[in-house]
């Protein structure tokens, strides 16, 4: 740590008119003792998890209306004599007695706007903390407790996140664990020797011993006492069905049925997990991905429509895999609907990404991961590319397919669970929805131009105003013409852009 250059990452932020976030607070006075006490305790606790935390003293924030954004640094900022930065600090300090453990800090002085200001650089500490009752009640803080950071508000923790944070200052890795019954003998070695091989380990590794083998791979215990023991996460890459040892450890994908019934369909995958993610991958390419060629008249190429793009399902269904707390007996599912894909994880991003990120977000340079051990064995198995950019590329590839951006949910911080709704390209869906509802066959009797034109829009779905004039032996105006009154009409409707798209009829029920 260099003091110089917490000093000016500090003093970039106000420059850069930050905005308040989870590791960035703004107050006018060092005599704010409550707001004080508790934000420095959630930094300490660092939720969040990261680097520091920086509490500014003696700059007010305010909301820039123009743009929306909240809580910036107002310039010039108020700042403080420079007589009282040794008063202020102080001050902080003798509140320190009602942090429990005491926070590690460093005070940090420096000007802008020709006046002096402080920051208050807390790090993260290895031990839960907590403002005391007694610090709560000298300061007039409504509770004392374990605060933490969410976004910009410093918060007592909800149920889940008392639960991860406990789990985080416990140091607890259920991957990383041991199971309690388990063996060598419940891990498949061809799956083992299998792995190799897609990995391009050397020749060598590749023929161990399965015990050997395992030792390599950091399967078992390395000490005398669990040498005998299988960690969960080989379990989980190399077992035949881990979930027969850890339950919910499969993917279910259920389809609506498309015969007009509430009727659902269920596939289950349950095999080691890197394989559930190739075929899950599979399935899609198999049984959910379809398109439409669309050839314009007197246009010698073409396009294509897809429903949803591939990219976007394989990131979605593998990040469902590798985020997963395994600790959660619940199975990950994925809601196949006429209009939409829903991916359903029981339990929330590791902080600092959340769900409001997602949404907002395509880069996440900092991402931790509730499964190392599987993030690293899926990048060797090339199911992830480079660390956190599944989201931006899943993003990307439905943008350019035509597909309206994915929504992330909840939309609150109690509900325990993640899930992303994957729209269908709305132009696939109106090619479809003509394919599924047929016209009635009926007799329609219309002046000759509209009739004309008409049946010729029947015969031959898709074609623009300058097609249908060939095939109809009429002048682009009388097409013009006839198709207005077709449309007043309610009988025929133009699907896709402007340069791509065509006439059709519309179904009539």
């Amino acid at each position: 740590m260099n003091l110089n250059n917490l000093q000016a990452f500090a003093h970039s932020l106000i420059e850069n008119n930050r905005a308040e976030c989870d590791f960035v607070e703004y107050k006018k006075s060092y005599k704010q003792e409550d707001k004080i006490l508790k934000t420095i305790c959630a930094y300490a606790n660092n939720f969040m998890n990261r680097d520091y935390g920086y509490l500014f003293i003696g700059i007010e924030e305010q909301d820039d209306k123009a743009s929306g954004v909240k809580a910036i640094p107002i310039r010039p900022i108020t700042g403080l004599l420079e007589g009282e930065l040794e008063v202020a600090e102080n001050h902080i300090k003798s509140l320190f007695k009602y942090i429990q453990p005491t926070p590690t800090c460093h005070f940090i002085s420096d000007q802008i706007d020709g006046k002096w200001y402080f920051i208050v650089v807390v790090e993260p500490s290895n031990r839960l903390t907590e403002v005391t009752d007694k610090g709560a009640h000298k300061t007039k803080l409504s509770k004392g407790g374990r605060y933490i950071r969410v976004n910009r508000d410093t918060v007592l923790p909800n149920t889940r996140q008392e639960y991860e944070l406990l789990r985080k200052f416990a140091g607890y890795s259920f991957c990383d664990d041991f199971h309690a019954t388990a063996t060598l003998d419940d891990l498949n070695y061809e799956y083992m020797k299998e792995y190799l091989v897609k990995t391009n380990a050397a020749q060598d590794l590749r023929k161990l011993p399965k015990e050997e083998m395992a030792k390599m791979l950091k399967l078992i215990g390395e000490e005398e006492s669990n040498k005998d023991k299988i960690k969960n996460f080989a379990l989980l890459m190399f077992a035949d069905r881990p979930e027969d040892y850890i339950p919910g450890a499969h993917i279910e994908i259920i389809t609506e049925s498309r015969d007009g019934t509430s009727r659902m369909s269920a596939e289950k995958f349950e095999g080691p997990i890197w394989i559930q993610a190739q075929q899950v991958r599979n399935y899609f390419k198999d049984r959910i991905e379809h398109s439409y060629t669309i050839r314009e008249s007197g246009n010698i190429y073409h396009r294509i429509v897809k429903n949803w793009p591939d990219i976007a399902w394989n990131e979605f269904s593998t990040n469902m895999i590798l985020h997963k707390n395994y600790d959660n007996p619940n199975y990950g599912g994925i809601y196949v609907y006429s209009d939409h894909i829903s991916f359903a994880n029981h339990n929330r991003p590791l902080p600092p990404v959340s769900i409001k990120d997602l949404n907002e977000k395509t880069i996440f340079d900092i991402r931790a991961y509730l499964n190392p051990q599987i993030k690293d064995m899926f990048y060797k198995l090339h199911l992830i590319e480079s660390y956190g950019s599944g989201i931006r590329r899943a993003k990307t590839a439905l943008k350019e397919n035509g597909n309206d951006a994915p929504m992330f949910l909840p939309d609150n911080e109690t509900d325990d669970y993640t899930q992303v709704i994957m729209y269908i390209n709305k132009e696939y869906k109106e090619y479809e929805d003509l394919d599924n509802k047929p016209i009635q066959n009926e007799t329609i009797k219309l002046p000759k131009n509209q009739q004309i034109v008409y049946d010729t829009i029947l015969n031959n779905p898709g074609l623009r105003i300058p097609a249908l004039s060939k095939l109809c032996g009429l002048k682009e105006k009388s097409i013009d013409n006839a198709i207005l009154k077709l449309k007043k009409q309610d009988l025929i409707k133009y699907i896709g852009t402007s340069k791509n798209g065509g006439y059709y009829l519309k179904s009539r029920d």
